[in-house]
């Protein structure tokens, strides 16, 4: 027998025990004890105890679950993590990229009132697999010492595609040898969903549409399956969008239209947002990225 269950049995025993003599001493003392108020005890010790145990082992598993992954990401949640100086170094681009996309997160998380500290490590760690090819992907390039593989005209644009589909195979591949929490894996897995890298896709039917798959340009998802990996989705494409266009439009527009865009791709179908809470997160990211563009004064 495991130690583990002999320990569980003592201390389910224990508390049997405990609330069967206290039962009979209390009968004993007011002087009513008999077979029958001892058989009856004995009955009413297993009922409370099954009780005790259900319900206070239940309370105390789900609190030190809880403890236990708030500790996990509270070790996480900290730019001098060895990946995320790396990110930093080696794709700079990608690294401020993924910071603007945890002020999002969190911020739109606590709006709705789901887990803000998950939001905003997995925005950290979102983007990790650019790591593998960093200088191929926009924000990197002139940032780097190394040439544009981006508009490389010798790969085709399924190899374009696969590069960057292949960003969040790599992404889960290097946060589990990193050892990351199984809730930050699965938000780097459903950060994209299974959409269509379109822009790829378009470019590829122009060059010759007679022999392109669908299939080859879609990431492999699933699509967000909680709450929070669709916020970080949509702040994903909600920030890359906002730096594209540079303050050239309205925010509420450009939120909505991200949000337009996801839904009629059936990106946000399994993650349960009612309408209240969309309209919510619309109006967050509207205003953190208002905040975040604010016009500054050109000094002398």
């Amino acid at each position: 027998m495991e130690k583990s269950l002999r320990s569980s049995i003592l201390i389910i025993g224990s508390i049997f025990l405990i609330n069967f003599m206290l039962a009979i001493l209390a009968v004993f003392f007011a002087d009513a004890l008999d077979l029958k108020v001892a058989f009856l005890l004995f009955l009413a010790s297993i009922i409370s105890s099954a009780i005790a145990i259900t319900v206070i082992g239940g309370y105390f598993t789900s609190l030190s679950t809880y403890l236990i992954h708030i500790r996990r990401l509270y070790k996480l949640n900290n730019l001098t993590n060895p990946l995320l100086l790396r990110l930093s170094k080696e794709a700079p681009g990608t690294y401020h990229h993924s910071v603007l996309v945890a002020d999002l997160t969190s911020k739109a998380a606590k709006a709705v009132g789901v887990d803000s500290m998950l939001c905003r490590v997995s925005s950290y760690f979102h983007d990790i697999g650019k790591l593998k090819n960093p200088t191929f992907f926009i924000e990197n390039q002139g940032l780097m010492k190394e040439t544009n593989n981006h508009s490389s005209q010798e790969k085709s644009p399924t190899q374009k595609a696969k590069i960057v589909i292949d960003h969040v195979r790599d992404g889960i591949k290097m946060a589990r040898d990193a050892h990351l929490p199984m809730e930050v894996i699965n938000m780097i897995a459903q950060h994209h969903g299974n959409s269509l890298c379109s822009y790829f896709y378009e470019e590829a039917k122009e060059k010759d549409s007679s022999r392109i798959k669908k299939s080859d340009f879609r990431y492999d998802g699933p699509k967000s399956q909680t709450k929070e990996a669709a916020i970080l989705m949509l702040a994903d494409s909600i920030e890359a969008v906002a730096r594209v266009k540079n303050n050239s439009v309205d925010n509420k527009k450009l939120v909505e239209d991200i949000f337009l865009d996801k839904e009629s791709e059936k990106q946000l179908d399994d993650c349960g947002f009612s309408l209240r809470e969309l309209a919510t997160l619309k109006n967050t990211f509207a205003d953190t990225l208002n905040s975040m563009h604010h016009l500054r004064i050109e000094y002398p």
